[in-house]
């Protein structure tokens, strides 16, 4: 019955899950007819949104950084990172799939009834967090299109940011029409971004549900390792499972992340530049929050991973392994020092995505849109 309890944990937010994750790795052979027409949809849209905002920039450009300029850059810019995204994910799909089955496997495999419990309680804590997470995203980024659109429509014509391949500037309802391409492009790309995103940190909240589930065990059973032979192995088998998926976790998103910090860098430097030029503009503000807030979902899951793992090797080392035999005590260090390693994930196998990752992103951006803006208008 707990088990069971458990795996309805799962199975309650799985279909949004499998739909993010088809979405996510443009996989649309075995889905519903609606289902299949509207990831094409979005994939295509994404493209057309790419070479539209491209052939804007080239139109408008006149040696000069502007605010139109600026909000075509951050289309082009996040059309590049929507499609490379998604084409990272499509490659890694059989990846992906194996790692949700190991994930499914933490809600439905336990050692004992206290481990059960240990194991419902941080499972719920977490599922409740990414639901949290998903609904609060999913309100974001709608107020951002909604809000971005609507501004855009009051503009007129200074809010095109698009130019549709093959349609000339003197057709008639051109305006009407580029307006209404870039509200259908904004809405797809959102569905994208979205569940690309909240797939990936599913994963994330996954690998710290299995860290603090060992954590809890281990605190609850520190005199249990002299008295039970077992209970070694049992931590050994867990920590090894949790260091298999983070591994995991890292060849899915190694690239990705790197697209996204180098993508993030020139979103930001393009918002920032914009609010700098109207900083009486409450869209530039919601623009500003919906892109940091994008960059900020792997940085923190980076540095809670790291903080958990640490956090489990030093609860470790507190267990009574002191009293045990000398072969024990070898055994028990052989495991300790393979905790005691730094296990996090890292950008390209290279760059620890962590918090100071983030602030660096943020930093460069402001400097290089300092820059520019002093370079154009003073």
């Amino acid at each position: 019955m707990p088990v069971q309890r458990n795996l309805k944990i799962f199975n309650k937010i799985k279909p949004k899950l499998e739909f993010g994750i088809t979405i996510a790795t443009f996989y649309v052979t075995i889905k519903p007819l609606w289902q299949r027409i509207f990831i094409k949809a979005c994939v295509v849209s994404t493209t057309l949104c790419l070479i539209s905002s491209v052939l804007h920039i080239v139109d408008t450009f006149e040696g000069q950084f502007t605010g139109n300029l600026a909000m075509s850059l951050m289309f082009c810019i996040s059309s590049m990172q929507i499609l490379s995204k998604t084409v990272l994910m499509r490659y890694h799909r059989n990846n992906v799939l194996e790692l949700m089955d190991k994930v499914q496997s933490l809600h439905n495999d336990f050692e004992d009834e206290e481990f059960n419990f240990i194991a419902e309680r941080n499972l719920t804590k977490f599922s409740n967090i990414w639901t949290t997470c998903f609904k609060l995203t999913k309100t974001i980024l709608y107020i951002t299109v909604f809000s971005f659109s609507i501004t855009n429509v009051i503009k007129g014509k200074s809010g095109v940011i698009v130019q549709l391949p093959l349609i000339p500037t003197d057709f008639p309802c051109y305006t009407q029409i580029m307006l209404f391409m870039q509200f259908l492009f904004s809405t797809l790309a959102m569905v994208s971004v979205f569940y690309i995103d909240m797939c990936i940190a599913f994963f994330g909240f996954e690998i710290m549900a299995a860290s603090d589930i060992l954590y809890d065990y281990i605190s609850a059973n520190k005199d249990r390792i002299q008295k039970d032979n077992d209970f070694l192995e049992i931590i050994t088998i867990r920590f090894c499972e949790i260091v298999y998926n983070i591994k995991y976790f890292n060849k899915i998103i190694f690239i990705s992340s790197l697209v996204q910090f180098v993508t993030s860098t020139f979103l930001n430097l393009a918002v920032f530049f914009f609010i700098r030029l109207y900083p009486k503009d409450l869209v530039g503000y919601i623009l500003a929050l919906t892109v940091l807030f994008q960059l900020l979902i792997p940085c923190v899951f980076g540095e809670y991973i790291k903080i958990k793992m640490e956090r489990l090797s030093s609860n470790l080392y507190l267990t009574n392994w002191h009293d045990l035999s000398l072969k024990d005590q070898k055994s028990f260090l052989i495991v300790l020092r393979m905790t005691q390693k730094e296990y996090g994930i890292r950008a390209a196998e290279m760059y620890d995505i962590n918090i100071y990752t983030f602030i660096k992103i943020v930093k460069m951006a402001v400097s290089w849109c300092t820059l520019i803006y002093t370079r154009d208008y003073h």
